[in-house]
C-alpha cells in the first residue's frame, strides 16, 4: 500500500512538472511552484537523513534567492525609469539655461539698431550730398553742410557706442551662458562611467542566466527522477548561478544610485 501511495505520488509530481504555469514566469526562470515543491519534498524523502536536511536548506536558500531576484529586478527597473526621466529634464534645463536672457538681450540689440538706422540713413545721405556738391563753389551751402555733418557725427558716434554697449551685454551673456552649459554637461558626464558599468553587470547577469536555465532544467531532471544526489549538484549550481545574479544586480543599484547622485548635482547648478 505504502509503495502505491509513493508511486501515484511521483506520477502526480511528474505530471505538474509537465503542465504549462498559469499565469506570468517568474523574472528569475527558477519559479518555484507547488508542482515543483512536491517534486521536491518526494526527492528529499528518499534521500538519507543528512542528505534531506541539505537539500532542504538548499531550497530554502534557492527560495530566498528566487524571491530577491525578483524584487532587486522591480528596484533597479524603478532606479533606471526615475534616472532617465530625471536626465531628460535636467538636459532640457540645461538647454534653457539664461536663453531668456540672451532672448531678451538679442531684441535689445535689434531694437537699438533699428531705433538708430533713421539717423545712420539720414548721416549717410547727408554726407553723399556733401560729396556730390564738393566741385561746387558754393561755399555758404557747403559751409552749412559741414556744420549739420559734424553735429550729426557726434550722435551717430554716441549711437554707434549704445549699439557697441548693448552688443557687448549680448555677448557677455552668451559666454555666460556657454560656460554654465559646459560645467552642467561636465557634470552630467560622470554617468557614463556608471552607465557602462550597468551594461557590463547586465552582460554578466544575462551569460548567467542563460546558465541558470540549463540548471533549472538539470534541477527539475533531477526531482521527477528522484535522485537526491543529482538534486543537491544541481541546487548548489543554481544558487551559485542566484548568488553571482544578485551581487550584480546590488552593483547595478548602486551605480543607478550613483546616476541619481550626478544628475541631482547637475541639477543645483541649474538652479
Amino acid at each position: 500500500m505504502t509503495n502505491l501511495k509513493t508511486f501515484f505520488l511521483t506520477l502526480l509530481s511528474v505530471l505538474l512538472l509537465t503542465l504549462p504555469l498559469a499565469g506570468k514566469a517568474a523574472a528569475s526562470g527558477t519559479e518555484l511552484t507547488p508542482s515543483i515543491q512536491a517534486a521536491f519534498d518526494l526527492t528529499a524523502a528518499v534521500a538519507d537523513s543528512s542528505s534531506r536536511s541539505k537539500l532542504n536548506s538548499l531550497y530554502s536558500e534557492l527560495s530566498a534567492l528566487s524571491a530577491q531576484y525578483n524584487s532587486r529586478e522591480e528596484q533597479i527597473r524603478k532606479l533606471h525609469e526615475s534616472n532617465a526621466q530625471s536626465l531628460l529634464t535636467v538636459k532640457e534645463k540645461i538647454k534653457n539655461i539664461d536663453q531668456a536672457t540672451v532672448t531678451r538681450l538679442t531684441a535689445v540689440v535689434a531694437s537699438t539698431k533699428a531705433r538708430y538706422q533713421p539717423l545712420f540713413d539720414q548721416y549717410s545721405a547727408l554726407n553723399k550730398r556733401i560729396s556730390l556738391l564738393r566741385g561746387m563753389r558754393d561755399k555758404p551751402l557747403n559751409s552749412v553742410l559741414r556744420a549739420q555733418s559734424d553735429a550729426m557725427r557726434i550722435l551717430v558716434q554716441m549711437a554707434r557706442q549704445d549699439i557697441r554697449d548693448q552688443e557687448a551685454r549680448l555677448k557677455a551673456a552668451k559666454e555666460d551662458r556657454a560656460k554654465k552649459i559646459a560645467a552642467a554637461r561636465k557634470t552630467l558626464a560622470g554617468t557614463d562611467s556608471p552607465q557602462t558599468s550597468i551594461k557590463s553587470q547586465k552582460s554578466v547577469i544575462s551569460s548567467l542566466n542563460k546558465r541558470l536555465s540549463a540548471d533549472w532544467s538539470d534541477f527539475k531532471s533531477a526531482i521527477r527522477k528522484q535522485n537526491p544526489s543529482l538534486t543537491s549538484l544541481s541546487l548548489n549550481s543554481l544558487l551559485s548561478g542566484h548568488r553571482q545574479i544578485a551581487a550584480s544586480k546590488q552593483k547595478i543599484i548602486e551605480l543607478e544610485q550613483k546616476i541619481a547622485g550626478v544628475i541631482a548635482e547637475a541639477s543645483k547648478q541649474i538652479t
